[in-house]
């Protein structure tokens, strides 16, 4: 079996040169879903020792077209750190750093208390101060987006960046599961859909998330941000172009790129 620390090992350097890597499981099928958190795991604790620091984390496969095409029945989970985060002007950066993002709308949580815990759908709200329209950037460490699940855990669930726009108070919000949301660039939709489409409400992803971490035995503290998950299908990032999430009741973010 691949070792955890060879694929590690591997991704980083397909990472780092943005050459991406044929999956693990074209040639080992014994690896599973805990083989590819093993790895997370190392990836983590190697970014985390370089100097990043971990300021949350992100669901995949939060919907239920996308658990039925890879043949799993609950999202998959990665973390976020600070190195991923971007700010004011450096979205245009993202081209330079990747080697093919797509790019996604998502709920941004705000943790308002330490997730040291399993939450209930009940008391999942209690569990945020905040909320808003995000976009995140993901890019396979894979060739052309082709991998099984042991391998897209392994690679953080394709993380590689996020941008959130406004916080808002979730009372403010409104519904988050009826909230119409619109993905477009340059002006022109390429993508909608509710908050329904994560879970049946986004609250939910909060609970799944706290059930795994309580299962690993990890958490997260007040302050940390929660990507909920994809709304939509991603699209490609183009350079010069304007991609452009927007969500009732939360308002809208936008990726800017500059030119290649």
């Amino acid at each position: 079996m691949t070792t955890a620390s060879h694929a590690a090992r591997s991704l980083r350097e397909a990472r780092l040169a943005r050459v991406p890597r044929r999956p693990f499981t074209d040639t080992d099928s014994a690896l599973d879903e805990d083989w590819g958190y093993q790895v997370q795991d190392l990836d983590r604790a190697e970014r985390l020792a370089a100097g990043e620091r971990l300021v949350g984390a992100k669901l995949g496969l939060t919907s239920r077209a996308k658990q039925r095409t890879m043949g799993v029945a609950q999202p998959i989970v990665g973390f976020l750190t600070d190195a991923m985060q971007l700010g004011i002007g450096e979205d245009e950066q993202v081209l330079a750093r990747t080697a093919q993002p797509r790019v996604e709308p998502e709920i941004a949580f705000r943790l308002a208390r330490d997730l040291d815990r399993p939450l209930s759908p009940s008391t999942a709200e209690q569990a945020i101060d905040a909320v808003a329209v995000a976009v995140e950037v993901i890019d396979s460490r894979y060739a052309a987006f082709g991998f099984r699940l042991p391998d897209v855990v392994a690679d953080n669930t394709s993380a590689a960046g996020f941008l959130i726009g406004p916080w808002t108070h979730p009372r403010q919000a409104g519904d988050l599961a009826a909230a119409g949301c619109v993905l477009s660039v340059d002006g022109t939709v390429a993508h909608t859909a509710t908050g329904a489409a994560i879970l049946g409400h986004p609250f939910r992803a909060l609970v799944h998330l706290s059930e795994h971490l309580a299962r690993r035995g990890d958490g997260l503290p007040a302050g940390a941000v929660v990507l909920a998950g994809a709304l939509t299908d991603a699209v490609p990032v183009r350079p010069a172009a304007v991609h452009r999430a927007e969500i009732r009741g939360l308002g809208a973010v936008e990726l800017v790129t500059g030119a290649p």
